[in-house]
């Protein structure tokens, strides 16, 4: 669960990688985050394995441990689930 809080998190784009407005065409400062959209019948997640090391640039094999429950409740990581804790706070 606290990968998938990561993953949706966000970005505040500001400074130079302000996003420009559609509407009025200026650049403002945003939020950039990935959210699950629509929720599939079936859901398989792929764990990153491997990472690079920029000092030696040579890849590295993680070895952290990685729990997950039988029951995932994914709601809190969707669009939806996200509008609504925001509306909340």
């Amino acid at each position: 669960q606290e990968s998938l809080s990561s993953l949706v998190e966000g970005e505040l784009m500001e400074g130079d990688n302000k996003v420009e407005c559609e509407a009025c065409g200026t650049k403002k400062d945003s939020i950039r985050r990935s959210t699950m959209g629509t929720l599939p019948n079936l859901l398989i997640l792929h764990l990153k394995r491997f990472d690079l090391d920029f000092n030696t640039f040579e890849t590295v094999k993680l070895n952290n441990r990685c729990e997950f429950p039988l029951v995932l409740n994914v709601k809190p990581y969707t669009k939806e689930g996200i509008d609504q804790i925001e509306a909340l706070q």
